[in-house]
C-alpha cells in the first residue's frame, strides 16, 4: 500500500527506512522522505566567547564539530552550516546543491512576550545553499492593555479574538505603514494558556525616524488554543 520513494537513483517501499549517509536517517511515506540528523544540528550563534564558530569535519567521525576561529581565519560562510555533504552521497551529479537537499526547518519557538511586540526564531535550510541559518519574525500574541479575563459563567476560553479596529504595528521607534486588524489570543479563565495555533508570516514594511524604511517578517495569528503547558516566563499566563 502507498507509492514507492526514489532518492539518490535507489527505490525504497512505503514504510522503509534507511540512511543515505551517516548524517541522516530517512523514512519512505508514500512517496514522501522525511529524514531525521542523527548529528546535533544546533547553530553556533557567535558571541563574545566565540566570535567566529565554524564547523569542521573529524577525521574518522561523521559529524562535524564547532570550533572558534579567530577574525583573521574566518572564510565566507563560516557562519551557517551546510546540512547538505557531496561527499555525503554518491552516483548523482552534485553541481547543484538544492537538487538532492534533505530539507530541514524547524517549528517557529513561541513568542518571546506573552504581551506587545516579541520575536520568535527558527532554524532552517530552505535556501540555494541548503545552509542552516537562523530567521526571527515578530510576534504579537497579545497587546498588554485591557486584558481581562471573562466573568460569563460557563465560558471558560476567550480564545482567538479580532481587532474591532484597523492598528499600526510599533517596532523599534517604527511604525507600519499599513494599518491591520489582527487576531489576537484571549485568556483562558480556567487556569490554561492561550497561546497561536496556526500562524502565517507576512512582511511588514516600517517607517522610521529620518525617513528610513525597514521590512520585518511578521507572524499573524489564524487561532488560538487553551493548553496546560504554559511557558514559564509568561507572567500573564
Amino acid at each position: 500500500e502507498g507509492d514507492n520513494c526514489v532518492f539518490d537513483g535507489m527505490i525504497y517501499r512505503n514504510g522503509e527506512t534507511f540512511q543515505p549517509s551517516c548524517k541522516y536517517q530517512c523514512t519512505c511515506r508514500d512517496g514522501q522522505i522525511g529524514c531525521l540528523p542523527r548529528c546535533n544540528l544546533d547553530l553556533l550563534l557567535p558571541g563574545p566567547d566565540c566570535p567566529f564558530p565554524r564547523k569542521i569535519e573529524v577525521p574518522g567521525e561523521c559529524c562535524e564539530k564547532w570550533i572558534c576561529d579567530r577574525k583573521d581565519e574566518v572564510i565566507l560562510g563560516g557562519f551557517a552550516m551546510a546540512a547538505y555533504r557531496q561527499e555525503a552521497t554518491l552516483g548523482i551529479d552534485v553541481s547543484d546543491s538544492s537538487a538532492n537537499c534533505i530539507e530541514q526547518t524547524t517549528e517557529w519557538s513561541a513568542c518571546s512576550k506573552s504581551c506587545g511586540m516579541g520575536f520568535s526564531t527558527r532554524v532552517t535550510n530552505r535556501n540555494q545553499q541548503c545552509e542552516m541559518v537562523k530567521q526571527t519574525r515578530l510576534c504579537m500574541i497579545r497587546p498588554c492593555e485591557n486584558e481581562e479575563p471573562s466573568d460569563k459563567k460557563g465560558k471558560k476560553c476567550i480564545r482567538t479574538k479580532k481587532s474591532l479596529k484597523a492598528v499600526c504595528f510599533e517596532y523599534k521607534n517604527c511604525t507600519s505603514v499599513q494599518t491591520y486588524k489582527p487576531r489576537y489570543c484571549g485568556l483562558c479563565s480556567d487556569g490554561r494558556c492561550c497561546t497561536p495555533h496556526n500562524t502565517k508570516t507576512i512582511q511588514v514594511e516600517f517607517r522610521c525616524p529620518q525617513g528610513k524604511v525597514l521590512k520585518k517578517p511578521m507572524m499573524l495569528i489564524n487561532t488560538c488554543v487553551c493548553h496546560n503547558n504554559c511557558p514559564q516566563s509568561n507572567n500573564a499566563f
